[in-house]
């Protein structure tokens, strides 16, 4: 029963904290990678790769992506047959058949050779070998049957101890040396594992047996010295290097193993064990790696770790505005005190690049043709060249890698890269896309984070047009899901501002950040048109989105007031536009949640009318635009006989074109509030949007302009309602009329005050 209870446990803390409001992009969703592990044939790290969703096997990653190209024990068996025997064939018996399809008419090819050949001493073992799975497989989880469960695997054990003493030849002794080791671990049996190991191991020569059967061996031990043997393992043994680090890494001491290491290169194994989970800087370690052991095998995949975090610690603040995918204090809103802005982001990525420049520092004295892994070290070199902005040296070196490494999956990244660098060393303001890099561009256009990277890296140069142009394409390309490979990014016109808003689509983020003067610039641009093919490709999100991105300048120049610039830009739409759009029949992307379903100057929300409608017409953005306009020119207008009706009329739209009007969608596209302690640190209107400052002013303006007290009473209620947005007490009436205190409580008189304007 203690299993089952053991089970109860890990079921009920693999459970885990939710929040309620909705999905927010963190860790893998987030982070930065051009350098993939498996570019480099690094499988049998799979549990070590830099990943901020599991320290640990990444169970829900394809597992073709980490397989390792052949187990140790089916090569051996491969080279037994004298390579007649295929490897699938050599699996498949291995994973899939059991004892009693060991047999002369097998259909599997492995035990076909074993019988026409009459390996009688290898079909022995094979059967063995099985009948020892069969035992482990019997085990019952319920424990009804652990007595007779026990016994059978006791005989069994004492059988292969025997046979293992009496077999002679030497190939096998030592295969059954090592399944006589591992089922004594399942039996508890220490004794066995020690008796064993040291008459078939211990001066064997180092194969995947010997580390295999060391693996169970180090359990038996209690002095330190233990340390240095799990550190061979993870080293020496793809197999074991998961386990050697699950079961020991938590009572593993680097200074305590190190006192215990016999030659040089079980030093640098000490340091790569130490090495292997670190999420902090590493390159200490790697430097005592090499300096012991350059032909180390685990210490080009450690540089591809550190250089994987090096890409976390700089592109992801860099081009998306989050912290690095391991640090979870901004998004578990750990530390209140901690203002993450625009500024701290880039001020965090330039330090990190200081220690990329170190770590190209150590690369440059490092004599690659001694390393196991020489292209790691190359292309790591390129990348390192680009983060730390050395371009000329990057191009060069990336022109010679193309050259000797033309065939290799890194060399894709590589040509990335190569579009980044000629991109970035432009000088600010003068940046275009390249003509050499357009084949590059086409050719990854499907790499979301790629392209998003030369869109940022356009914008920062100042080619904003361009920039959202390849921001925008990602758009075209990948399907809108929650899917790791789609680009999530942050932002906020003001640079020091802690309110960064998550962004999905390029519309988005223009509307948040850029301002009307950058817009115009990107509409004149689509307007202007396109010459060639490349262009009409890149830009084809924003050909497709060309209305909508005219409807959202003249939004811009309304927050901006620049009301006659707003105007000529809303008239540049035709009428399908506005036939289409912000009314429910839904035939444009703003459908039934933006209509316009009552006029903003003559109604409010939740309030029967009591404004006649003077004009009556269609109300859009451009026909509201207009009317402002018409009425702003008239108010202002001394000869205009009814000014404070104008300017009530005014102050109505202005109210209504904020977050609690009828018409807020003529300022946003979509509406709700930050808090109070983000105001005006969004968009440029956000104090009059959310304060209604200039309906109040309005309002003030008809009443200086009213003639009779009613009127007046009513433009100071209005005053009051708009602070408060809802119809009680007016302390500006109680103030100055008192009188008509009562009647200006609720919203029953505002027609009867209204009409006694005159």
């Amino acid at each position: 029963m203690k299993k089952f209870l053991v089970f109860i446990v890990l079921l009920v803390s693999s459970f885990c904290k939710s929040f309620a409001c909705g999905y927010s992009p963190y860790g893998e969703d987030v982070r930065y990678c051009l350098f993939k592990p498996q570019y480099f044939n690094y499988a049998q790290y799979k549990s070590f790769f830099y990943n901020a969703d599991l320290w640990g096997f990444d169970y829900s990653r394809n597992p073709e992506d980490y397989k390792l190209n052949v187990d140790s024990n089916i090569a051996d068996w491969y080279n037994y047959t004298n390579k007649k025997v295929s490897i699938d064939a050599i699996e498949d018996f291995n994973f899939n058949l059991s004892y009693t399809d060991i047999h002369s008419k097998s259909d599997n090819d492995f035990i076909k050779y074993l019988y026409r050949h009459n390996k009688t001493t290898a079909i022995a073992y094979v059967k063995m070998a099985k009948n020892c799975e069969m035992i482990g497989d019997a085990e019952d989880v319920w424990e009804r049957n652990e007595n007779a469960n026990n016994k059978s695997k006791a005989e069994l054990l004492d059988k292969i101890v025997e046979v293992t003493n009496k077999e002679q030849n030497q190939y096998f002794k030592r295969k059954y040396a090592f399944l006589t080791i591992r089922l004594a671990y399942y039996s508890g049996r220490n004794d066995i594992i020690k008796s064993v190991f040291e008459a078939n191991f211990n001066k064997a020569k180092k194969d995947y047996l010997y580390y295999w059967s060391l693996f169970f061996y180090t359990f038996t031990k209690s002095n330190p010295g233990y340390m240095v043997d799990v550190a061979n393992l993870m080293a020496n043994s793809p197999e074991k290097s998961y386990a050697s680090y699950f079961y020991f890494h938590h009572d593993f001491k680097i200074q305590e193993a190190l006192k215990y290491v016999e030659s040089k290169e079980e030093i640098a194994n000490v340091y790569a064990y130490a090495s292997v989970q670190k999420v902090d800087k590493n390159l200490d370690y790697l430097k005592a790696i090499y300096e012991n052991n350059p032909k180390s095998q685990i210490l080009g995949f450690l540089l591809l770790r550190e250089i994987n975090k090096i890409e976390d610690w700089v592109y992801t603040p860099y081009y998306s505005n989050y912290n690095p995918s391991t640090d979870f204090g901004d998004f578990w809103r750990i530390d209140e005190k901690v203002k993450v802005t625009t500024e701290t982001l880039r001020n965090r990525s330039e330090n990190d690049r200081l220690y990329a420049k170190e770590v190209l520092n150590f690369i440059n004295t490092v004599d690659v043709t001694k390393t196991q892994n020489p292209i790691v070290w190359e292309a790591s070199k390129i990348n390192l060249q680009f983060i730390t902005r050395n371009y000329t040296d990057c191009l060069k070196n990336i022109s010679l890698f193309e050259k000797a490494h033309q065939s290799e999956k890194i060399t894709a990244e590589i040509e990335k890269i190569k579009a980044l660098c000629i991109t970035a060393n432009q000088e600010k303001g003068n940046a275009i896309i390249k003509p050499e890099i357009e084949p590059i561009i086409l050719k990854y256009k499907d790499d979301p984070r790629f392209i998003f990277a030369l869109g940022r890296e356009l914008e920062f140069k100042e080619n904003s047009t361009d920039g959202l142009a390849l921001m925008s394409l990602i758009e075209e390309t990948t399907e809108r899901s929650y899917d790791s490979g789609d680009v999530e990014w942050r932002g906020n016109r003001i640079k020091t501002s802690g309110n960064l808003q998550e962004f999905y689509v390029y519309f988005d983020y223009l509307d948040f950040v850029y301002s009307a003067k950058d817009l115009q610039k990107i509409v004149d641009q689509i307007d202007k048109g396109l010459s060639t093919e490349f262009q009409k490709i890149i830009y084809a999100k924003l050909l497709k989105d060309k209305d909508y991105l005219k409807d959202l300048l003249g939004t811009k120049y309304l927050r901006e007031n620049q009301l006659n610039n707003a105007l000529i830009t809303f008239r540049s739409l035709d009428k399908k536009y506005w036939d289409d759009n912000y009314n429910a029949w839904e035939r444009g992307s703003f459908g039934d949640y933006y209509v316009f379903d009552q006029n903003p100057f003559y109604d409010f929300k939740y309030t029967n009318s009591f404004i006649e409608h003077k004009e009556k017409y269609l109300v859009t953005k451009l026909s509201v635009t207009e009317h402002l306009i018409k009425y702003t020119s008239l108010a202002n207008n001394p000869k205009t006989k009814d000014r404070d009706y104008y300017y009530f009329l005014i102050a109505n739209c202005y109210y209504n074109m904020s977050d609690y009007g009828n018409s807020w969608m003529m300022r946003r596209y979509s509406s709700f509030s930050y808090g109070s302690n983000e105001v005006n640190e969004s968009y440029i209107d956000e104090i009059e949007y959310r304060n209604k400052i200039k309906a109040i002013a309005n309002y003030k303006l008809a009443y200086q302009s009213a003639k009779t007290d009613k009127f007046k009473a009513l433009c100071l209620r209005m005053m009051d309602y708009v602070e408060k947005n809802e119809y009680s007490n007016s302390k500006r009436v109680d103030k100055e009329f008192p009188q008509f205190s009562s009647d200006l409580s609720g919203c029953e008189s505002l027609k009867n005050y209204f009409t006694s304007r005159r």
